[in-house]
């Protein structure tokens, strides 16, 4: 049976958990698994930084002592780093004081979230206990959304700051996914929309790989059962033109400009071969 109070996770024995670092899911009133219910359940506090409507009063179900993390850290204006580091420190703070408490974060816990990070390098400092439960994170909606199979022709993504920042090359022929590009060019948190001239540049850098007529999409995950998730077609010279649409919540998706044809001829020619199969495998008990 499972024991929300203890791990005895790489052979160490069971000791207490102090921190239990859970993902909420896109959804969460439908994604949150049943393993984080369970450690919710058993938390003396829920940390959580989730803005989905009615999360409140869902997360209370299973802990009645509840810390608002994004309404608590996040300043207009001011450094998101600020924040992260304000978030880590509280959880830290309840966890000496109280434990165990959860940190809840929106979609998969470690994708795309420096917080949870601080608060394990913290917490290896301090002796604290931390386990890390995963959730079902944006990637794997926007799978859903695309209906997209990453195995076909694999998957490149970049934060969208991170792209221009060190001019990371792009692979046209690879799909490409861009996160987080309604905060491009800043670390500084604001509640405002995006003005069309935020997109100058990332547009202009990707000019340098795909053509301007190139079609892409704008992808938001729906976060309540019964809204779709949003999808907005466009071209790259058209960016700006969607800018509104481009919020902080969306990816794009730019699909390859072509297949890449087949090199190893000897490989294509044997990927069917039975004799070639026996060459490559061993009997197993």
């Amino acid at each position: 049976m499972f024991d929300q109070h203890s791990d005895a996770s790489n052979g160490h024995g069971t000791r207490p958990v102090d921190i239990y670092i859970v993902g909420t899911g896109i959804c969460p009133g439908l994604h949150l698994t049943r393993e984080a219910e369970a450690v919710l359940r058993s938390s003396k506090q829920v940390l959580y930084v989730d803005k989905s409507f009615g999360i409140s009063e869902f997360l209370g179900q299973y802990c009645a002592d509840l810390v608002d993390l994004h309404r608590d850290a996040y300043v207009e204006g001011e450094n998101r780093l600020d924040a992260y580091r304000k978030m880590a420190s509280i959880v830290i703070d309840a966890a000496l004081s109280n434990p165990p408490v959860t940190f809840a974060l929106y979609g998969h816990p470690l994708v795309y979230s420096l917080p949870p990070f601080l608060v394990l390098a913290a917490s290896e400092v301090l002796g604290l206990r931390v386990r890390v439960l995963p959730g079902i994170s944006s990637l794997d909606t926007l799978f859903v959304d695309l209906k997209f199979d990453p195995c076909t022709q694999g998957v490149q993504m970049y934060e969208a700051t991170d792209l221009l920042l060190r001019k990371r090359p792009i692979q046209a022929d690879v799909p490409c996914f861009i996160w987080q590009i309604g905060t491009v060019e800043s670390r500084l948190f604001s509640t405002k929309g995006s003005a069309p001239s935020r997109f100058e540049k990332i547009k202009e850098y990707l000019l340098n790989f795909y053509p301007k007529s190139h079609k892409m999409f704008a992808v938001y995950s729906s976060s309540m059962p019964l809204v779709p998730s949003s999808i907005t077609e466009f071209t790259l010279d058209a960016i700006e033109d969607v800018a509104a649409k481009l919020h902080q919540g969306v990816t794009v998706y730019i699909p390859p400009i072509e297949v890449r044809p087949a090199v190893d001829q000897s490989i294509l020619e044997e990927m069917d071969d039975s004799l070639h199969l026996i060459k490559l495998t061993v009997e197993t008990r």
